[in-house]
């Protein structure tokens, strides 16, 4: 019954909420209370910067790519979370530090949750693209989050779940959301990649088996891997990362098969419905 009824939830339409201000640091007012949200957020950054800065210190063209990479880090999350639209001004945040980014989303029930996880994946997947993998962590909990000031009990825990017990290029969600996410996953499209369960029974983002789905995309990954995996091979802390990577793409081809069947089913079915209805009329 309590599985139904989140379900049902799932299906209620949203209320709106009124425009959120921006401007803390004009308009702020040191007497005002302060108090938390209830946030959803995600805390991430890029796999082997901390090495890439040291290396640039006698690198000029490096530090020019580092530039880029930050920037491009930060204007395509600014871009998202900002869009304001008539029926739904933007209540989503963002900071950025260096290659640390904070995103965090107003939660009142699982689809909000679902939004950041999605958001979450599409960021990890076009940041591989461009050779940088993402390790990172979400959660759901209190948290003050206006701009660039972000601080709260859930920016503590994202934080930890990240740096201590990520490790890899994932980010993997706090084990509080396990229910949430089981529930997500019942009700999304069943040929979706959403999220795995790894070793240490973490969920993580499924960022790799959109890949897979794609004859081309996935000879651009495979490329790309084994190319880390020989930057890396001399260096044992770092390839292990990778090997993980490895790992991990190898069982995402391995489920792709019969996602894209499904999928492709679906859309001839659908096309075969259009026809027979052009037909008749």
């Amino acid at each position: 019954m309590m599985m139904l009824k989140r379900l049902l939830r799932t299906l209620r339409p949203r209320a709106a909420l009124p425009p959120r201000n921006r401007n803390l640091i004009s308009s702020y007012d040191s007497s005002a209370p302060v108090d938390y949200e209830t946030r959803a957020v995600a805390f991430f950054d890029i796999l082997g910067w901390r090495q890439a800065v040291d290396n640039s210190a006698s690198d000029h063209e490096l530090r020019r790519k580092l530039l880029n990479a930050v920037w491009f880090f930060a204007a395509r999350t600014k871009s998202y979370v900002e869009e304001d639209t008539v029926d739904h001004p933007s209540h989503d945040e963002v900071s950025q530090f260096s290659d640390s980014l904070i995103v965090s989303f107003p939660y009142s029930d699982e689809r909000d949750l679902f939004r950041l996880l999605k958001f979450v994946t599409e960021f990890q997947t076009s940041m591989l693209l461009d050779g940088l993998p993402i390790r990172g962590g979400v959660t759901v909990g209190p948290l003050f989050h206006s701009g660039a000031i972000a601080f709260g009990p859930a920016m503590n825990t994202a934080y930890h779940l990240e740096s201590r017990l990520a490790k890899y290029p994932r980010v993997i969600i706090d084990h509080k959301l396990d229910g949430d996410v089981e529930l997500l996953d019942l009700v999304k499209p069943i040929h979706w990649p959403f999220v795995v369960k790894d070793s240490d029974e973490y969920f993580s983002t499924d960022f790799l088996t959109g890949y897979a789905m794609t004859i081309k995309l996935a000879q651009h990954l495979d490329e790309k891997i084994d190319a880390w995996l020989k930057l890396y091979q001399n260096d044992d802390k770092v390839l292990i990362k990778y090997t993980w990577l490895k790992e991990r793409w190898l069982a995402a081809k391995a489920d792709a098969g019969w996602r894209v069947a499904i999928r492709d089913k679906l859309y001839a079915d659908f096309h075969t419905g259009r026809s027979q209805t052009a037909s008749k009329e």
